[in-house]
């Protein structure tokens, strides 16, 4: 008899909205992760490292003053972006990269080392209060004649679509080449390392 009502005191502890503290636990774990995956899927923030290549120097004896611009970007910014083309974007009097909040990295004979924009920077913060579409990538390299006219696709601009990820967003790696940019599966090393 006493054992018995030991055990039903004892169950009755364990026993939490129906549900014994093993079941209340497993519970508690799935809320978290659907309330994880609910903010993860809200953003699509992704951490952006950019490079430069030997292949810079290879072709102008130096590495070359560049600027690499980076932004996420709306529908209209981006058709403004590509109508542009990357010499009249990079214009001191065009306006677009003030008006797109562009992240602007630097590269030289002095700085060869990837840069990174991190995924949680104050810049993603800007940009996601207008719902972007796009992550664009631009790079100030001099102009080719062979390379195709606006509104053609250019080179030296790669265009990533934006989505709602139920995961966090993978990484992006960018390189940047003699006369184009490209989006590469690891991240870039210091081409100066390899000397």
């Amino acid at each position: 008899m006493k054992i018995s009502i030991i055990r039903e005191k004892v169950f009755s502890k364990q026993t939490i909205c129906g549900y014994g503290i093993r079941g209340a636990r497993i519970w508690g774990g799935v809320a978290l992760l659907i309330a994880g995956l609910c903010f993860s899927a809200c953003v699509s923030q992704q951490k952006v490292v950019v490079g430069i290549s030997g292949q810079l120097a290879a072709s102008y004896a130096v590495y070359p003053s560049i600027e690499v611009d980076i932004a996420a970007v709306t529908d209209g910014d981006l058709a403004e972006i590509k109508n542009a083309g990357v010499e009249n974007y990079f214009a001191p009097n065009s306006g677009i990269r003030e008006k797109i909040g562009a992240q602007t990295m630097f590269f030289s004979e002095e700085q060869t080392k990837p840069l990174t924009l991190p995924s949680r920077a104050e810049s993603w913060k800007i940009w996601l209060q207008k719902d972007p579409s796009t992550l664009v990538v631009i790079a100030g390299l001099p102009h080719d004649p062979e390379m195709p006219q606006p509104p053609a696709p250019d080179p030296r601009t790669i265009i990533i679509p934006l989505k709602k990820r139920i995961i966090f967003a993978p990484n992006v790696y960018i390189l940047t080449e003699s006369k184009k940019i490209v989006q590469v599966k690891k991240a870039p090393m210091n081409p100066k390392a390899d000397m």
